[in-house]
């Protein structure tokens, strides 16, 4: 009964990453064919993707976790040092705009989005663990779907957690009095949440 189950949701996680290709149906019928190979989806149609430094992203995802936001889906990619999180789509045109408005201090080393007229290798819903160049970071649920698509990182909450990991992983020695004060309370916080 599990695996009707899984295998379920896998039909539908596909069908939900086929509607971005060219020809769905085609799409589906391949990866039928090599369930456990990555696949390369056509971004900007239904999601957009952030790229983020990998240590950056896990960290934004620990926050993300920490602060109880959605979790959408997110690569990492194990050849590089980055990973991209889904978003949803149309993210990309306003992305300026919401880090312009957030505590980003530096824009030199400020994550990008990707909308449409580009591509991205994501695993496959049920990857082969060997020898795999992506994998997933937070895997797709159907289990926080909406018809059928996951639920995507929500855009707002993304960059003030990237802001946030951001000045986490910057030296002391780098950043300023108020982020380093900052710091101070959660690290209080946390351990008060511990007892």
């Amino acid at each position: 009964m599990e695996t009707c189950t899984a295998a379920g949701e896998h039909e539908r996680l596909s069908a939900w990453f086929a509607a971005a290709t060219s020809s769905p149906g085609e799409s589906i019928a391949a990866w039928r064919l090599s369930p456990h190979k990555p696949r390369r989806i056509p971004t900007g149609i239904t999601f957009d993707i952030v790229l983020a430094e990998r240590a950056l992203g896990e960290r934004t995802y620990e926050i993300l976790r920490q602060y109880e936001q959605t979790l959408g889906p997110a690569i990492r990619f194990t050849n590089l040092t980055t990973v991209a999180i889904l978003v949803p789509p149309g993210t990309a045109a306003r992305w300026s705009g919401l880090v312009a408005n957030s505590t980003w201090s530096d824009h030199n080393s400020l994550p990008i989005c990707i909308g449409r007229d580009h591509a991205i290798r994501i695993p496959a819903i049920s990857p082969d663990a060997s020898g795999v160049l992506v994998e997933w970071l937070q895997a797709p649920s159907t289990e926080s779907a909406i018809g059928g698509a996951p639920l995507l990182t929500s855009p707002a909450p993304l960059v003030r957690c990237l802001a946030e990991a951001r000045s986490l992983l910057t030296p002391d020695a780098e950043r300023g009095p108020l982020s380093r004060a900052l710091s101070g309370v959660r690290a209080v916080i946390r351990s008060t949440q511990r007892m």
